[in-house]
């Protein structure tokens, strides 16, 4: 058995994460220092030194009582002192491995490691070190994701993994239904390139000029704006300076200031979305090694999340409105196991664990996943001019009828705004059925639907676990249906919306004959 690295100690006492795991003698001290004649530069200092005592205390137990091994086919990890909690992980039931190392770390030489098991997949079926050495880390991951391909390898299964290795050649013979085996596109290493492995992409510092357009990354710096608003509001300037803002605004009209206040506002959101995309994405590189992807990034803390290939099901291209006006999308793997509609959980932290790449040109996307995952080369199939119809009338009709209830009540301007809303819905419609489409080849299947949040999804063959037909009362009127394709990766499901009666029964026979074969009518 092997301990922590003894440097989480250090980490422990200085990191935020730490301290505020000791929030709760906060108040006591407060009131302690506070009793005693108010607090000062002394009170503070003494209170911020309780804290990191009590940290590195807490570090140090951590370490001591914390043990890890690889043996029997497992990982063991055990922990704890009054109460202990032992964590056994199957090698053969790893998903992921994922190495973060904070600025802190980095600089102390640790990293974290988390280990993901293909189980219930909850938190409960995850491994967590941290801190070990960064070498340890580095080396473990490679220990542990070759001995769990080792062990999937020797598990009783179906014949043939979902996406064959590197050196793997197309399947002899035609592919037939979800058991084709894919093959590995092969990538030419990079010349010169230090990280061993195949590098198939790498984050060029220029495509950060993109980060204004995505909402997620204009997110944290207009929460800071807010919270230093909120922060100055409730700072009371002293008099001097209070009357010499109210001099300079009072002494100029109202509307230019509102206009440089909006620029200025506009401007530092998207200077803050730069840095935040900076340093989330910085260096981002993908890389095949052996069987598995593995996606480094960071700028202050780096991350190292790598994917087993044999569990990528297929990718998905997301590509909102404002990015597809300038040629950019995301691309994120659909795994198995670990969930989220990216194929890697919800929220920041989540969403990045499946991602291929951050941000970039679709070309480039594109690129990438047919390196990384698979190619797919048919073009989209269109759906019935039925589809385009529900289209228009979803996005015109509501504002209709509400600027026909306006006219009645006499609010003859906000008839107006209404009836511009509705003409506003007429490209919003057009664009919605542009956005509609499949396609089918002998390995994987393509769906893709939406407008302001466009995104294609293509899923192997082999991933398609079944099938949902669905017809709404309307939709049965226009001889349409929905058909959903059920995966084990991503959100488990994704629709191909509104396509005819009988190409919904076609896509499901000629994708999966096997299962589909009985299935003949949809609608009645």
């Amino acid at each position: 058995m092997r301990r922590l690295d003894p440097r989480t100690v250090v980490a422990r006492m200085l990191t935020l994460s730490a301290l505020r795991r000791q929030w709760g003698l906060v108040v006591p001290l407060v009131a302690v220092f506070g009793l005693q004649g108010g607090f000062r530069v002394l009170g503070l200092a003494g209170v911020l030194l309780v804290l990191v005592v009590v940290s590195g205390g807490v570090g140090a137990l951590e370490w001591w009582r914390t043990t890890y091994a690889v043996d029997g086919g497992r990982l063991v990890v055990e922990r704890g002192l009054l109460s202990r909690s032992l964590t056994v992980v199957p090698l053969d039931r790893i998903r992921g491995v994922d190495v973060h190392a904070s600025a802190l770390q980095r600089l102390l030489g640790v990293a974290s490691l988390r280990v993901d098991a293909a189980a219930t997949g909850g938190k409960q079926d995850e491994a967590v070190l941290d801190a070990v050495s960064a070498e340890d880390a580095r080396e473990l991951r490679d220990v542990l994701l070759r001995q769990a391909r080792r062990a999937q390898a020797a598990a009783p299964g179906p014949a043939g993994p979902a996406f064959a290795g590197p050196a793997a050649g197309p399947a002899a013979g035609p592919a037939v239904g979800p058991a084709a085996t894919l093959p590995s596109p092969a990538v030419p290493p990079v010349p010169g390139e230090a990280v061993a492995g195949e590098v198939l992409a790498r984050f060029r510092p220029r495509w950060l000029l993109y980060a204004p357009l995505v909402g997620s990354y204009l997110l944290a710096p207009v929460a800071a704006v807010a919270a230093a608003a909120q922060l100055l509001d409730d700072v009371h300037l002293p008099l001097p300076a209070r009357r010499w803002v109210e001099d300079v605004v009072g002494s100029r009209p109202a509307w230019p200031l509102v206009v440089l206040a909006g620029l200025a506002v506009l401007v530092l959101a998207a200077a803050g979305a730069v840095a935040t995309a900076a340093v989330a994405n910085w260096g981002f590189t993908l890389t095949r090694r052996g069987g598995t992807l593995v996606a480094e990034r960071g700028l202050l803390s780096r991350r190292q999340v790598s994917l087993e290939h044999d569990r990528v099901r297929g990718y998905m291209l997301a590509e909102p409105l404002t990015l597809r006006a300038v040629g950019v999308a995301r691309l994120s793997a659909l795994v198995t196991g670990l969930g989220g509609e990216e194929g890697g959980g919800a929220g920041a932290g989540g969403s990045r664990r499946g991602q291929l790449l951050p941000l970039g040109p679709v070309g480039v996307a594109r690129a990438v996943a047919a390196a990384a995952v698979l190619r797919f080369d048919p073009p989209l199939r269109r759906h019935p001019p039925a589809a385009r119809r529900r289209r228009l009338v979803r996005a015109v009709l509501p504002w209709l009828l509400l600027a026909a209830a306006l006219a009645v009540a006499g609010l003859w301007a906000w008839v107006v705004v209404a009836a511009v809303l509705a003409a506003l819905g007429v490209p919003l419609g057009l664009d919605r059925y542009a956005g509609l489409g499949h396609a089918l080849d002998r390995h994987a299947i393509s769906v893709r639907s939406g407008s302001l949040r466009r995104r294609q999804v293509v899923l192997a063959r082999r991933g398609v676990v079944g099938w949902t037909v669905r017809q709404s009362w309307f939709q049965r009127r226009a001889g349409l249906a929905t058909v959903t394709v059920a995966t084990g990766a991503g959100t488990g499901g994704y629709d191909a919306i509104d396509l005819a009666a009988a190409d919904a029964v076609a896509l499901m026979a000629e994708a999966d004959p096997r299962r589909v074969g009985p299935l003949t009518i949809v609608g009645r």
